[in-house]
Parts: C-alpha cells; sequence; structure tokens
C-alpha cells in the first residue's frame, strides 16, 4: 500500500510538469501570434507603402506639354512681338519655353496662347505647358495666323507640386493627428509617420520627434517637382514610418 501510494505522488508530479510544459506553449504561442514581428513587418511595409501614395495624391499636379514649331521668318516678316496659337479644349495656366530653357511672356484666353518676345529671330521651337499653377504674363494679345506655328505632339504627366507640399507641411505642423486620421490618411494608430523633398539647395521637411527606442522604416524616389517659380527639376521625395 505504501508503495501504490509513492507510485501515485510520482504520477501526480509527472502529469504537473506535462500540464505545466502545455501552458508554457501555449502562452508562447500567443505571444508570438499576437505580437509576430513578421506581421509587424508586414504593417510597416503596407503602411509605407500607403502613406507614400497618399502624399503623392496630395501632393501632385498635371502639366500637359505641347511641342510647337514655329516659322521665325514669318513672325519676324508679319512684324508682331506677340503671336496667338490655338488650343482648342487645352485647359490651365501656361509657361511658353524655348529649346534653350529661356521663359517667354504668355497667356491663356479660351483656347488661344498668346506668345511674346521682343526678339523672335532664331526662335524656332518653344514647349508650350499648361497647368493650373503656372504664373501668366497679363495684357497679351495677338491675331492668330496659322502660318507661323504648328503644334506637333503632346505628353500629359504627374508631378509633385512644391506649393502642395508646403501645405502639407503646414497641415502636418498644425494638426498631425487629424491629418494621419481616418478622414486624412487613415494611418493605423500605431503607426507614425513624417516626409521630406530634397532638392539640391535645400529642403522641406515635416518630421516629429523620433524616440530613440523606435525602429525607423523610410523609402525615397526620385521624382519631378513644379517649383514656385513655374520650372520642373528633380528632387529625392523620402517618407518615413516609425
Amino acid at each position: 500500500m505504501r508503495s501504490c501510494g509513492l507510485f501515485g505522488k510520482k504520477g501526480v508530479s509527472h502529469v504537473e510538469i506535462i500540464l505545466a510544459f502545455v501552458i508554457f506553449i501555449a502562452a508562447v504561442g500567443f505571444a508570438l501570434y499576437f505580437f509576430n514581428p513578421g506581421d509587424s513587418d508586414r504593417l510597416v511595409g503596407t503602411s509605407l507603402t500607403y502613406a507614400f501614395r497618399e502624399i503623392k495624391q496630395n501632393a501632385s499636379v498635371g502639366v500637359e506639354t505641347f511641342s510647337v514649331v514655329i516659322d521665325d521668318v514669318a513672325v519676324v516678316t508679319g512684324g508682331s512681338d506677340t503671336i496667338a496659337m490655338n488650343f482648342p479644349g487645352v485647359e490651365g495656366k501656361t509657361r511658353v519655353e524655348t529649346y534653350d530653357g529661356e521663359v517667354l511672356n504668355s497667356s491663356h484666353v479660351a483656347d488661344i496662347v498668346n506668345v511674346n518676345t521682343d526678339n523672335w529671330n532664331g526662335i524656332d521651337f518653344l514647349f508650350v505647358k499648361f497647368g493650373e499653377e503656372f504664373v501668366e504674363t497679363a495684357g497679351l494679345s495677338g491675331t492668330e495666323n496659322a502660318t507661323y506655328y504648328e503644334i506637333g505632339s503632346s505628353n500629359l504627366k504627374e508631378v509633385i507640386s512644391e506649393k502642395r507640399i508646403l501645405n502639407l507641411k503646414d497641415a502636418y505642423d498644425a494638426d498631425y493627428y487629424s491629418l494621419r486620421g481616418e478622414d486624412n490618411f487613415n494611418l493605423p494608430d500605431r503607426v507614425n509617420f513624417g516626409f521630406s523633398l530634397v532638392f539640391d539647395d535645400g529642403s522641406i521637411e515635416a518630421e516629429r520627434e523620433i524616440p530613440a527606442s523606435l525602429e525607423v522604416f523610410s523609402d525615397t524616389e526620385r521624382v519631378e517637382v513644379l517649383r514656385d517659380g513655374g520650372e520642373i527639376v528633380f528632387a529625392d521625395l523620402m517618407v518615413k514610418l516609425w
């Protein structure tokens, strides 16, 4: 009987050990399920892609560019400083550049684009750009002469607007949580973000203080930017998540 009693105590001891091991494995599995680093990485990766897309969409504008051949001899012979060109159905303000990058005075009224310079000699090609943010010249008026020009190919692209990036930075600085929230970027509560646009001559940055204990994830893309002055340049758009 004593021997049986001893055997029973040993049996209970083994059961307790096995039960404790099972509970331990279950606890580890529970922790891995809810705090899986892989899931966290996927969340960050998805959020980074989403934040990048949202910033680009909120800061982009369309620019349509037409190539135009100019008969400069005919224009000079005609004796007018301003020529008028017909662009039916095209919308937006204009910026007109020569092949060498010289910016000419221009304005867009109805379907007519007026272009002005005091010397047409040697100007045989123009880039006529249309976009909502270009600054035009007031008071231009010309008479269309179809022999002066020939409109060629066109190209429509989306570019980052410096003006819109600055507006986005202002919104970030003024009310970060509203911008991050569901009515705007709709990022997860535990995800924070910042962004910067880096030019050769400076940068625009919107970023909160990042705790030293947190890992930072980032992505950078080379983008075309419409600057406030109307020129289009390249810059690096960087988005950070932590």
